[in-house]
């Protein structure tokens, strides 16, 4: 049981991780990322949230495609010969 909760935070801690930068893609993707300071106090806060929402979307995806991919190898792998 610990093997299975220790696993487990470890694949928490990477898809908190694998999340910031696939955030970042997001908001390249809706071409909001620049390089000046172009926003005012209102348009910055208006990017903070949208990161905030790509980056809460990244980490359920990222953490949905884990679980995914844990299923179909649980169904797949035959079970070992006891």
């Amino acid at each position: 049981m610990k093997t299975f909760i220790a696993k487990e935070f470890l694949w928490l801690l990477l898809a908190l991780v694998i999340a910031i930068p696939l955030s970042f893609l997001w908001l390249i993707a809706l071409d909001v990322v620049t390089v000046g300071e172009s926003f005012e106090g209102e348009e910055k806060i208006f990017v903070y949230e949208l990161w905030l929402l790509a980056y809460v979307f990244s980490f359920v995806g990222v953490y949905l495609v884990r679980l995914v991919a844990a299923a179909v190898r649980t169904v797949l792998l035959p079970k070992p010969a006891t």
